[in-house]
């Protein structure tokens, strides 16, 4: 009996908006491994030779970047003590509660500060502070590379829906990889599921 070796990819940023989105709270632990086994029986049942070849989780891999924690001074004058914010502790406790998940890795990148912004729409609003991630995506696009070119995964389940991906996912697919991608109910680009063999739901 054959094993088919699964690698689940979970872009954090966008996990963690669509979630919000849909359940009005932050993610949990419980949440994402309550999305790993959810993930695992949908593919499992797109597989038709399930008896005889199962699924099984080799490992997830969680990406997304440390929240910034640093204090920066406002265009007012005042300062700001990011590490205070309830955001920062949040996500600090959650990032950290996923350490203890089982066959799980954490890939964080940075975020890095890039200046005060204002609305376009609304002049008068207050200024808010520009963060960009800086090697998320770079990170995630390598593994999708390296799991291909090693061969130490059949199939690899993206929950994103991030075209940027697509290079990596044609290089997984030419070398026999199957690609799943889970939306999380999210609108997907037609580029991104013209490279993909599932949309799983």
């Amino acid at each position: 009996m054959g094993l088919n070796k699964v690698a689940i990819l979970i872009d954090g940023g966008f996990f963690i908006q669509r979630f919000r989105k849909l359940n009005a709270v932050h993610p949990t632990k419980k949440d994402v491994e309550e999305l790993i086994a959810k993930i695992m029986d949908l593919i499992s049942r797109k597989n038709p030779c399930a008896t005889l070849h199962p699924d099984v989780l080799m490992r997830t891999f969680y990406y997304d970047c440390e929240p910034f924690g640093k204090e920066l001074k406002h265009p007012n004058g005042s300062k700001i003590d990011f590490s205070k914010s309830e955001t920062f502790i949040k996500q600090t406790a959650f990032l950290k509660s996923l350490e203890t998940v089982e066959q799980f890795a954490l890939r964080l990148g940075d975020l890095s500060f890039s200046g005060w912004k204002i609305h376009a729409d609304n002049k008068k609003a207050k200024p808010f502070p520009d963060f960009r991630q800086k090697g998320v995506d770079m990170k995630i696009g390598l593994d999708i590379a390296g799991m291909a070119g090693k061969k130490t995964v059949d199939k690899i389940v993206l929950v994103t829906g991030d075209s940027d991906f697509i290079s990596p996912m044609k290089l997984a697919r030419r070398e026999g990889i199957q690609i799943h991608l889970y939306p999380m109910e999210n609108y997907l680009k037609h580029e991104l599921i013209s490279h993909a063999d599932f949309i799983i739901r």
